[in-house]
């Protein structure tokens, strides 16, 4: 039976799939549950890799509580450094900041570690992550926002494959223009922005141009 997940973690199991039978790598897993939730969807091998003791024990523990030690295997080491392809045809990072995981990323691509597919959720930064998977010979197939726990966050995925994005797709999705909850948020954000204008006038007005001119587009 899976482990049940949040909004968040579901939405990327969701992307993950088919799962039946594929190589993973869950990369700063944490608590676990995502690389169990695939164990328990007839997953072949999951690799949970954290660069804490403790987050690792959490995970082996609960690959046991669910009987899944024999597909989720746990790793001690910094990002992809520790997983080749030849182990994880997917790889997921999620609840990282963007420049960390566009540096794990960027690292694996420098040392010709050619991964078949990305999902990855940052917690800050999307558009630094979006610019490394395009500039690295990556399509993303889907960028979504998820609302968890009262935050918005990115889900994108990602193939070997020629893509081109433009500014506002780097900033706010590749298919932010066809996303329906994105005028919502474009003003929900732009109105917070027009309260920041006076402590930061110009990082906050410059990043309200951009989101009113990516809420036109959205709305034509």
């Amino acid at each position: 039976m899976p482990v049940k997940l949040d909004a968040r973690l579901n939405a990327i199991a969701m992307l993950c799939r088919p799962v039946e039978g594929g190589t993973f790598a869950d990369i700063g897993c944490d608590h676990g549950k995502l690389a169990c939730h695939l164990a328990g969807l007839s997953a072949k091998k999951v690799i949970a890799t954290d660069i804490s003791l403790p987050s690792l024990a959490k995970a082996a523990a609960l690959a046991d509580k669910f009987g899944a030690t024999d597909r989720v295997e746990t790793r001690a080491g910094d990002g992809l450094d520790i997983i080749s392809p030849e182990e994880a045809e997917t790889v997921v990072i999620a609840g990282l900041g963007g420049d960390t995981i566009a540096r794990i990323v960027g690292r694996a691509e420098e040392q010709g570690k050619r991964f078949s597919r990305y999902i990855l959720s940052p917690n800050t930064h999307p558009e630094k992550v979006r610019a490394l998977l395009v500039s690295s010979g990556l399509r993303i197939t889907d960028d979504a926002v998820v609302r968890e726990g009262g935050k918005d966050y990115p889900v994108i995925a990602a193939v070997r494959g020629e893509d081109s994005l433009d500014e506002l797709q780097l900033l706010f999705g590749k298919f932010f223009a066809e996303d329906p909850g994105f005028p919502e948020r474009a003003r929900r954000e732009a109105e917070l922005l027009g309260r920041a204008l006076t402590n930061a006038p110009a990082e906050a007005g410059k990043r309200r141009e951009l989101l009113l001119r990516a809420l036109s587009r959205s709305e034509k």
